[in-house]
Protein backbone atom coordinates (compact mmCIF):
# COMPACT_ATOMS: atom_id res chain seq x y z
CA UNK A 1 0.00 0.00 0.00
CA UNK A 2 1.23 3.78 -0.67
CA UNK A 3 1.70 5.86 2.13
CA UNK A 4 -0.46 8.66 3.01
CA UNK A 5 2.36 11.07 1.14
CA UNK A 6 3.09 9.33 -2.42
CA UNK A 7 6.88 9.34 -3.43
CA UNK A 8 7.52 9.95 -7.10
CA UNK A 9 10.69 8.90 -8.42
CA UNK A 10 12.04 9.53 -11.60
CA UNK A 11 15.21 7.04 -12.86
CA UNK A 12 17.73 8.74 -14.66
CA UNK A 13 21.81 8.77 -14.65
CA UNK A 14 21.45 12.51 -14.49
CA UNK A 15 23.09 14.08 -11.37
CA UNK A 16 22.64 17.44 -9.72
CA UNK A 17 25.27 20.22 -10.55
CA UNK A 18 26.54 23.79 -9.71
CA UNK A 19 24.76 26.05 -10.84
CA UNK A 20 25.01 30.12 -10.96
CA UNK A 21 21.23 31.58 -9.78
CA UNK A 22 20.28 34.41 -7.20
CA UNK A 23 23.86 35.43 -6.70
CA UNK A 24 24.84 31.77 -5.55
CA UNK A 25 26.29 28.63 -6.77
CA UNK A 26 23.48 25.83 -5.83
CA UNK A 27 23.84 22.34 -6.32
CA UNK A 28 20.70 21.18 -8.29
CA UNK A 29 19.43 19.01 -11.15
CA UNK A 30 18.66 20.47 -14.79
CA UNK A 31 15.27 22.79 -14.81
CA UNK A 32 12.87 19.83 -15.88
CA UNK A 33 13.63 17.76 -12.75
CA UNK A 34 13.04 21.25 -10.79
CA UNK A 35 9.30 21.44 -12.29
CA UNK A 36 8.93 17.99 -12.22
CA UNK A 37 9.58 18.12 -8.45
CA UNK A 38 7.80 21.07 -7.94
CA UNK A 39 4.30 19.76 -9.01
CA UNK A 40 4.51 17.10 -7.33
CA UNK A 41 4.66 18.74 -4.13
CA UNK A 42 1.76 20.43 -5.14
CA UNK A 43 0.01 17.69 -5.98
CA UNK A 44 0.29 16.57 -2.54
CA UNK A 45 3.84 14.16 -3.12
CA UNK A 46 6.92 14.11 -2.28
CA UNK A 47 10.20 13.76 -5.22
CA UNK A 48 13.28 11.97 -5.97
CA UNK A 49 15.81 11.81 -8.04
CA UNK A 50 17.97 8.45 -8.67
CA UNK A 51 20.18 6.29 -10.73
CA UNK A 52 18.52 2.98 -11.16
CA UNK A 53 21.49 0.99 -9.77
CA UNK A 54 21.40 3.20 -6.47
CA UNK A 55 18.44 1.30 -5.07
CA UNK A 56 18.35 -1.15 -2.57
CA UNK A 57 15.28 -3.34 -2.97
CA UNK A 58 15.51 -6.02 -0.43
CA UNK A 59 15.69 -2.80 2.51
CA UNK A 60 13.61 -0.98 0.74
CA UNK A 61 14.84 2.07 -0.17
CA UNK A 62 16.48 4.75 -2.45
CA UNK A 63 19.74 6.67 -2.76
CA UNK A 64 18.85 9.71 -4.41
CA UNK A 65 17.99 13.62 -4.70
CA UNK A 66 15.63 15.75 -3.29
CA UNK A 67 15.15 19.30 -2.66
CA UNK A 68 16.77 20.39 0.37
CA UNK A 69 13.05 22.25 0.55
CA UNK A 70 10.35 20.43 -1.26
CA UNK A 71 8.61 23.85 -1.69
CA UNK A 72 11.26 25.23 -3.04
CA UNK A 73 12.48 22.80 -5.91
CA UNK A 74 14.67 25.85 -7.65
CA UNK A 75 16.68 26.16 -4.54
CA UNK A 76 19.83 23.40 -3.70
CA UNK A 77 19.34 19.69 -3.49
CA UNK A 78 20.41 17.46 -1.61
CA UNK A 79 21.38 13.57 -1.39
CA UNK A 80 19.67 10.80 1.32
CA UNK A 81 17.93 7.64 1.49
CA UNK A 82 14.07 7.35 0.62
CA UNK A 83 11.32 5.44 0.74
CA UNK A 84 10.74 3.08 -2.14
CA UNK A 85 8.85 5.36 -4.96
CA UNK A 86 5.08 4.51 -5.17
CA UNK A 87 5.73 5.18 -8.91
CA UNK A 88 8.73 5.51 -11.03
CA UNK A 89 9.07 7.35 -14.35
CA UNK A 90 12.16 5.60 -16.52
CA UNK A 91 14.12 8.17 -17.97
CA UNK A 92 17.23 7.04 -17.94
CA UNK A 93 19.24 7.90 -21.73
CA UNK A 94 18.21 5.37 -25.00
CA UNK A 95 21.74 4.56 -25.68
CA UNK A 96 21.99 3.38 -21.86
CA UNK A 97 18.30 1.82 -21.84
CA UNK A 98 19.13 -0.16 -25.33
CA UNK A 99 22.17 -1.85 -23.90
CA UNK A 100 19.67 -2.89 -20.72
CA UNK A 101 20.73 -0.34 -17.78
CA UNK A 102 17.18 0.08 -16.80
CA UNK A 103 16.19 -3.99 -16.60
CA UNK A 104 16.57 -4.30 -13.30
CA UNK A 105 14.52 -1.92 -12.16
CA UNK A 106 11.90 -2.78 -14.32
CA UNK A 107 11.97 -6.46 -12.93
CA UNK A 108 12.28 -5.40 -9.74
CA UNK A 109 9.27 -2.26 -10.18
CA UNK A 110 7.11 -5.53 -11.77
CA UNK A 111 8.15 -7.83 -7.99
CA UNK A 112 6.99 -4.80 -5.80
CA UNK A 113 4.15 -3.81 -7.53
CA UNK A 114 5.66 -0.32 -8.38
CA UNK A 115 4.10 1.48 -11.30
CA UNK A 116 7.21 2.18 -13.57
CA UNK A 117 6.05 4.17 -16.77
CA UNK A 118 7.68 4.33 -19.88
CA UNK A 119 10.44 1.69 -20.70
CA UNK A 120 11.22 1.00 -24.20
CA UNK A 121 8.14 0.35 -26.73
CA UNK A 122 8.02 -2.93 -28.93
CA UNK A 123 10.66 -2.32 -31.34
CA UNK A 124 9.74 -0.45 -35.35
CA UNK A 125 8.00 -3.69 -36.96
CA UNK A 126 5.81 -4.73 -33.59
CA UNK A 127 4.47 -1.03 -33.48
CA UNK A 128 3.58 -0.84 -36.70
CA UNK A 129 1.81 -3.83 -36.71
CA UNK A 130 -0.07 -3.01 -33.55
CA UNK A 131 -0.95 0.00 -35.26
CA UNK A 132 -3.16 -1.68 -37.93
CA UNK A 133 -6.01 -0.97 -35.44
CA UNK A 134 -8.91 0.53 -37.51
CA UNK A 135 -8.95 3.55 -36.02
CA UNK A 136 -5.38 4.29 -37.00
CA UNK A 137 -4.50 2.23 -39.87
CA UNK A 138 -5.27 5.54 -42.08
CA UNK A 139 -2.06 7.02 -40.48
CA UNK A 140 0.62 4.35 -41.14
CA UNK A 141 1.91 3.59 -44.64
CA UNK A 142 2.22 0.33 -46.25
CA UNK A 143 5.21 -1.75 -44.67
CA UNK A 144 6.61 -4.97 -44.70
CA UNK A 145 10.00 -7.03 -42.60
CA UNK A 146 12.68 -7.26 -44.53
CA UNK A 147 13.19 -11.02 -45.52
CA UNK A 148 12.12 -11.60 -49.32
CA UNK A 149 14.45 -9.65 -51.14
CA UNK A 150 12.63 -10.55 -54.14
CA UNK A 151 9.48 -9.12 -52.76
CA UNK A 152 10.91 -6.04 -51.21
CA UNK A 153 12.33 -5.52 -54.42
CA UNK A 154 8.83 -5.69 -56.21
CA UNK A 155 7.37 -3.19 -53.27
CA UNK A 156 10.33 -0.48 -54.59
CA UNK A 157 9.29 -0.79 -57.90
CA UNK A 158 5.69 -0.16 -57.44
CA UNK A 159 6.15 2.35 -54.90
CA UNK A 160 8.80 4.29 -56.75
CA UNK A 161 10.09 5.21 -53.13
CA UNK A 162 10.76 3.27 -50.02
CA UNK A 163 12.75 3.60 -46.59
CA UNK A 164 15.26 0.31 -45.21
CA UNK A 165 15.19 0.96 -41.64
CA UNK A 166 16.48 -1.11 -39.02
CA UNK A 167 14.03 -2.36 -36.70
CA UNK A 168 16.18 -1.65 -33.37
CA UNK A 169 17.58 1.53 -34.38
CA UNK A 170 17.19 5.29 -33.08
CA UNK A 171 18.62 8.63 -34.10
CA UNK A 172 17.40 8.11 -37.70
CA UNK A 173 20.76 6.23 -37.41
CA UNK A 174 20.65 3.15 -40.75
CA UNK A 175 18.15 4.91 -42.27
CA UNK A 176 18.60 4.43 -46.20
CA UNK A 177 16.13 6.05 -48.71
CA UNK A 178 15.60 3.75 -52.32
CA UNK A 179 14.47 5.67 -55.27
CA UNK A 180 13.70 3.56 -58.27
CA UNK A 181 14.86 5.30 -61.49
CA UNK A 182 15.14 4.63 -65.41
CA UNK A 183 16.95 1.86 -66.55
CA UNK A 184 16.25 -0.24 -63.67
CA UNK A 185 18.28 1.91 -61.63
CA UNK A 186 17.74 2.13 -58.04
CA UNK A 187 19.36 5.52 -56.18
CA UNK A 188 20.61 4.66 -52.82
CA UNK A 189 20.74 7.49 -50.16
CA UNK A 190 22.21 7.39 -46.57
CA UNK A 191 22.74 10.17 -44.32
CA UNK A 192 23.52 8.67 -41.05
CA UNK A 193 24.92 5.28 -39.49
CA UNK A 194 26.40 4.27 -35.61
CA UNK A 195 29.86 5.09 -36.68
CA UNK A 196 29.39 7.84 -39.34
CA UNK A 197 27.84 11.20 -40.13
CA UNK A 198 27.68 12.00 -43.69
CA UNK A 199 25.43 11.57 -46.79
CA UNK A 200 26.05 8.69 -49.22
CA UNK A 201 24.37 8.83 -52.38
CA UNK A 202 25.27 5.65 -54.87
CA UNK A 203 23.50 4.62 -57.91
CA UNK A 204 23.16 0.92 -58.27
CA UNK A 205 21.45 -1.53 -60.87
CA UNK A 206 19.03 -4.20 -59.78
CA UNK A 207 21.69 -6.77 -59.28
CA UNK A 208 23.67 -4.51 -57.11
CA UNK A 209 20.90 -3.33 -54.71
CA UNK A 210 19.57 -7.04 -54.89
CA UNK A 211 23.16 -7.72 -53.33
CA UNK A 212 22.54 -4.83 -50.96
CA UNK A 213 19.34 -5.89 -49.55
CA UNK A 214 20.38 -9.34 -49.40
CA UNK A 215 23.12 -7.85 -46.77
CA UNK A 216 20.32 -6.33 -44.56
CA UNK A 217 18.35 -8.76 -44.68
CA UNK A 218 20.44 -11.07 -42.35
CA UNK A 219 19.33 -8.39 -39.75
CA UNK A 220 16.41 -7.30 -38.54
CA UNK A 221 14.91 -4.49 -41.01
CA UNK A 222 11.31 -3.26 -42.76
CA UNK A 223 10.73 -2.04 -45.73
CA UNK A 224 8.10 0.94 -45.68
CA UNK A 225 6.52 3.12 -48.70
CA UNK A 226 7.94 6.67 -49.16
CA UNK A 227 5.27 9.40 -48.47
CA UNK A 228 5.57 11.99 -50.96
CA UNK A 229 6.03 15.22 -47.90
CA UNK A 230 5.44 18.63 -48.18
CA UNK A 231 8.56 20.09 -49.60
CA UNK A 232 9.46 23.84 -48.36
CA UNK A 233 12.13 25.63 -50.53
CA UNK A 234 13.49 22.25 -51.57
CA UNK A 235 13.70 20.95 -47.85
CA UNK A 236 10.86 17.83 -46.54
CA UNK A 237 8.78 18.54 -43.76
CA UNK A 238 7.98 16.74 -40.95
CA UNK A 239 6.79 16.80 -37.24
CA UNK A 240 7.39 15.72 -33.90
CA UNK A 241 4.19 15.54 -32.32
CA UNK A 242 4.50 14.72 -28.50
CA UNK A 243 1.77 13.43 -27.04
CA UNK A 244 1.61 12.73 -22.45
CA UNK A 245 -0.76 11.09 -19.95
CA UNK A 246 -2.16 13.51 -17.20
CA UNK A 247 -3.60 13.30 -13.90
CA UNK A 248 -6.63 11.51 -14.69
CA UNK A 249 -4.55 9.41 -17.16
CA UNK A 250 -6.06 10.56 -20.33
CA UNK A 251 -3.31 11.57 -23.16
CA UNK A 252 -3.07 15.17 -24.20
CA UNK A 253 -0.94 17.34 -26.47
CA UNK A 254 2.31 18.82 -25.36
CA UNK A 255 3.66 19.93 -28.58
CA UNK A 256 4.14 20.42 -32.59
CA UNK A 257 7.78 20.58 -33.42
CA UNK A 258 8.00 21.36 -37.53
CA UNK A 259 11.58 19.57 -38.72
CA UNK A 260 13.49 20.81 -42.15
CA UNK A 261 15.51 18.00 -43.54
CA UNK A 262 18.60 18.92 -45.44
CA UNK A 263 18.56 19.65 -49.14
CA UNK A 264 18.00 16.06 -50.69
CA UNK A 265 18.44 14.66 -46.73
CA UNK A 266 16.81 10.75 -45.82
CA UNK A 267 15.98 12.08 -42.57
CA UNK A 268 15.22 15.34 -40.52
CA UNK A 269 17.61 15.05 -37.62
CA UNK A 270 19.47 17.55 -36.64
CA UNK A 271 22.57 15.87 -36.44
CA UNK A 272 21.76 15.39 -39.93
CA UNK A 273 21.67 18.53 -41.60
CA UNK A 274 18.47 19.27 -40.33
CA UNK A 275 16.74 22.38 -38.35
CA UNK A 276 13.90 23.45 -36.42
CA UNK A 277 11.37 25.77 -36.57
CA UNK A 278 8.27 27.17 -34.93
CA UNK A 279 4.92 26.25 -35.93
CA UNK A 280 4.28 30.05 -36.71
CA UNK A 281 7.77 29.95 -38.67
CA UNK A 282 6.55 26.72 -40.76
CA UNK A 283 3.27 28.24 -41.46
CA UNK A 284 4.39 31.51 -42.95
CA UNK A 285 7.27 29.67 -44.76
CA UNK A 286 4.41 27.09 -46.10
CA UNK A 287 2.31 30.05 -47.36
CA UNK A 288 4.91 32.02 -49.08
CA UNK A 289 5.18 28.50 -50.94
CA UNK A 290 1.37 28.35 -51.37
CA UNK A 291 0.64 25.53 -49.03
CA UNK A 292 -0.75 25.22 -45.57
CA UNK A 293 0.00 23.20 -42.53
CA UNK A 294 -2.78 21.02 -41.25
CA UNK A 295 -1.72 21.42 -37.37
CA UNK A 296 -5.49 20.39 -35.85
CA UNK A 297 -5.12 17.37 -38.24
CA UNK A 298 -1.45 16.42 -36.77
CA UNK A 299 -2.55 17.02 -33.29
CA UNK A 300 -5.90 14.67 -33.62
CA UNK A 301 -3.94 12.24 -35.36
CA UNK A 302 -1.29 12.12 -32.73
CA UNK A 303 -3.31 11.96 -30.17
CA UNK A 304 -5.20 9.11 -32.07
CA UNK A 305 -1.88 7.23 -32.04
CA UNK A 306 -1.26 7.72 -28.39
CA UNK A 307 -4.64 6.37 -27.55
CA UNK A 308 -4.42 3.15 -29.45
CA UNK A 309 -0.24 2.27 -28.35
CA UNK A 310 -1.84 2.93 -24.85
CA UNK A 311 -4.89 0.86 -25.15
CA UNK A 312 -1.82 -2.50 -25.55
CA UNK A 313 1.15 -0.52 -23.52
CA UNK A 314 -0.57 0.72 -20.37
CA UNK A 315 2.63 1.97 -19.05
CA UNK A 316 3.43 4.09 -22.06
CA UNK A 317 3.05 7.75 -20.49
CA UNK A 318 5.13 9.99 -23.34
CA UNK A 319 5.55 9.27 -26.89
CA UNK A 320 6.86 11.58 -29.53
CA UNK A 321 5.64 10.67 -33.39
CA UNK A 322 7.24 11.85 -36.09
CA UNK A 323 4.67 12.60 -38.40
CA UNK A 324 4.36 13.53 -42.29
CA UNK A 325 1.98 15.04 -44.22
CA UNK A 326 1.75 15.20 -48.35
CA UNK A 327 1.27 17.51 -50.74
CA UNK A 328 -2.33 16.04 -50.57
CA UNK A 329 -3.05 17.16 -46.66
CA UNK A 330 -2.92 13.59 -45.32
CA UNK A 331 -0.71 12.88 -42.18
CA UNK A 332 1.32 9.56 -42.15
CA UNK A 333 3.10 8.48 -38.87
CA UNK A 334 7.09 7.77 -40.46
CA UNK A 335 7.92 6.80 -36.32
CA UNK A 336 7.45 6.39 -32.61
CA UNK A 337 9.59 7.50 -29.78
CA UNK A 338 9.32 6.27 -26.61
CA UNK A 339 11.84 9.07 -25.33
CA UNK A 340 11.52 11.81 -27.22
CA UNK A 341 14.21 14.73 -27.41
CA UNK A 342 13.31 17.34 -24.91
CA UNK A 343 15.66 19.41 -26.57
CA UNK A 344 13.32 19.76 -29.69
CA UNK A 345 10.46 21.42 -27.35
CA UNK A 346 10.02 25.15 -26.81
CA UNK A 347 10.35 26.17 -22.68
CA UNK A 348 6.82 26.42 -22.11
CA UNK A 349 6.47 22.87 -23.83
CA UNK A 350 8.76 21.56 -21.81
CA UNK A 351 7.81 22.87 -18.52
CA UNK A 352 4.04 20.89 -19.58
CA UNK A 353 5.87 18.07 -20.43
CA UNK A 354 7.19 18.10 -16.87
CA UNK A 355 4.06 18.90 -15.31
CA UNK A 356 2.44 16.09 -17.29
CA UNK A 357 4.95 13.61 -16.04
CA UNK A 358 4.49 14.35 -12.47
CA UNK A 359 0.70 14.33 -13.09
CA UNK A 360 0.85 10.95 -14.52
CA UNK A 361 3.30 9.56 -12.02
CA UNK A 362 0.88 11.19 -9.22
CA UNK A 363 -2.20 9.58 -10.82
CA UNK A 364 -0.17 6.08 -10.95
CA UNK A 365 0.35 5.92 -7.46
CA UNK A 366 -3.38 6.67 -6.26
CA UNK A 367 -4.43 3.88 -8.10
CA UNK A 368 -1.82 1.85 -6.75
CA UNK A 369 -3.30 2.41 -2.89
Amino acid sequence: MAAATPWIGTATTVVPKLRATGGRRILRPPLYYCQMARRVHSGGGKYVLFDPIHVNWRAGHVDGWVPADSALPLGPWQRTQTPLPDAIYENVFVHLAVKGYSSNLRKMSRAHGIPLFNPPLPDKWRVMKLLAAPEVRQYVPETLRLADVDAAIRRIVRWRVAYIKPIGGYGGMGVTRVEAQAGDRYRVSLDRTKTRIGTSRRLLTKPQLRAWLQVRSRYPYLVQQGISLLTLGERKVDFRVVCQRGRRGEWQMVGVVPKLAAKDGVVSNIIAGGSLVSIAECQELARRYGKSVPVRELEESGLALARAIGQRHSNAGIIGFDLGVDEGGHVWMIEANPKPARALLSADARRRSAELNADFALYLASRRR
